[in-house]
């Protein structure tokens, strides 16, 4: 089974995407664990809860793995959970990485912080500043891992468009499958 990841900025359009494109090849979709468990804490998050978050959403993921779709779409990765470490910490765990590099996604597609910012109690860059400083991050350790990526820019229904080219890009029979439903 193919993973296709989101990554990027806070509102980058991720979780929309990952719905819009699961949706379009007729295959699952994970939403990000990092919600759930955010959701549930009863105090502000600290650095030592980015491991935590990391093995919920690899969890989940290898839960979805068990069904018998060729591709599914994840709103997040734990590439998420690495540049979070980095940006907002300053360091990131090295068992993150070990994760990362052990369970990487078959393809990153890295959303661009051109759309317009949207209010979430979750969302903590909501400056341009901080959002292109976050994308250039994402796409330095996309580069450094040599992790397969593909640039997601635009508005709307291009944005979307260009989602679905990458993913053909890089798997041109997902053409060819039978929608699922």
């Amino acid at each position: 089974m193919l993973k296709v990841a989101l990554t990027g900025p806070e509102s980058s359009g991720k979780t929309t995407l990952a719905l819009a494109l699961a949706k379009h090849f007729g295959v699952p979709h994970l939403l990000e664990y990092s919600r759930t468990f955010l959701n549930e804490l009863s105090r502000p998050y600290v650095e030592s809860d980015l491991v935590p978050i990391a093995r919920g959403q690899l969890r989940e993921e290898q839960k979805l793995e068990l069904d018998n779709a060729p591709i599914y779409f994840c709103d997040t990765s734990l590439l998420v959970m690495r540049v979070w470490g980095l940006y907002k910490f300053g360091r990131s765990d090295d068992r993150i990485k070990e994760m990362l590099l052990a369970h990487p996604a078959d393809l990153y597609l890295l959303c661009s912080p051109d759309i317009a910012w949207a209010p979430d109690p979750l969302r903590e860059h909501a400056s341009i500043e901080d959002r292109e400083a976050l994308f250039r991050l994402y796409k330095q350790n996309l580069d450094e891992f040599q992790l397969p990526y593909g640039i997601i820019e635009g508005q709307g229904q291009l944005r979307f468009d260009c989602a679905v080219t990458e993913v053909l890009k890089h798997f041109p029979d997902l053409a060819l499958l039978p929608k699922r439903h």
